[in-house]
């Protein structure tokens, strides 16, 4: 879903406001990219709440927290997995083995991310918060950090 939109709103196929059914417009996180603005994991999530309560007329307090962030994080994923295929193609131009330790170091990343989150949500359950706001805004904000670190080497690599 999250890959058909974004293909869509690069040919200009959707409106500029267009999101999924959570009420999250992945277009938040390029416009403040694009601004220079800095930190950009929290882009769009307000616009997300104040939709998404004013839609759900469930019984969960998290919902909406949970609805919002697990919309960021997958639209963080889907910039992170563009970026990572662009360097991927690069180093394998480079031809040597800089392309395999990239895999790992990804794979390496998965590794440590899972576990990161995996604290995050024991922690949480320990102080009484759900564990599982804390999951998915840790897989959002660890999606975006490494996101940035990845974009910054792929510019400085390439310039652009």
């Amino acid at each position: 879903m999250i890959a058909m939109v974004g293909f869509a709103m690069s040919y200009g196929v959707l409106p500029a406001d267009a999101g999924d059914a959570s009420g999250f417009d992945p277009a938040t996180i390029d416009q403040c990219v694009a601004s220079g603005e800095g930190d950009c994991t929290d882009a769009g999530m307000q616009a997300c709440r104040d939709y998404a309560s004013k839609k759900y007329t469930g019984d969960d307090p998290d919902f909406v927290e949970k609805n919002c962030l697990d919309a960021a994080h997958q639209a963080w994923e889907a910039r992170l997995e563009e970026t990572y295929q662009a360097l991927i193609a690069q180093e394998g131009e480079a031809g040597d083995d800089s392309q395999e330790m990239l895999r790992k170091t990804e794979h390496a990343w998965i590794a440590f991310r899972d576990s990161l989150c995996d604290f995050a949500k024991a922690s949480a359950q320990t102080r009484d918060i759900s564990g599982e706001v804390a999951v998915l805004e840790c897989q959002r904000d660890e999606a975006a950090r490494h996101w940035t670190l990845l974009n910054a080497r792929l510019v400085e690599e390439t310039g652009e």
